[in-house]
């Protein structure tokens, strides 16, 4: 994983088997029952490594990753404020690796939906804060 992101995401179809570990099944749990996929978010540092599951109705997300040196919590909760029109599925919180700072975000979108035309015009108002902000995909894998 680059040090330029803080998690890595795929999506899966879920067939509510075990995953990784042999006493995890998804079926198990009754939220994951009702949706065809699921978003594994992947965390990894250099002590641990830390898996995310989510339940998702669809087979995109949207990934929104912003980097700065300056960014602070205020900056933080204009972003949260932004993206309120949204579903956050995820959020990584505002993490300091090498003096630069990074916060990344993904939300219950595609590139093909109505609503990234908005997304993307509420990015631009709060891009002057940031030195970056990128979008990516995460498709079913």
């Amino acid at each position: 994983m680059s040090r330029e992101i803080l998690t890595d995401a795929i999506i899966k179809k879920n067939v509510g088997s075990t995953i990784i570990f042999p006493n995890l099944s998804l079926s198990d749990v009754k939220i994951f029952q009702n949706y065809p996929y699921i978003l594994i978010i992947q965390l990894f540092t250099k002590n641990f490594a830390k898996l995310t599951i989510y339940p998702l109705s669809r087979e995109t997300v949207l990934k929104v990753i912003f980097t700065g040196f300056n960014i602070q919590n205020k900056e933080i909760e204009e972003i949260i404020k932004k993206l309120q029109n949204f579903k956050i599925i995820h959020t990584s919180g505002l993490t300091s690796i090498d003096h630069k700072r990074y916060y990344e975000c993904y939300l219950d979108l595609s590139l093909d939906d109505l609503k990234y035309k908005d997304l993307k015009s509420a990015l631009d108002k709060i891009k002057n804060i940031f030195e970056d902000i990128k979008i990516v995909e995460i498709c079913l894998k």
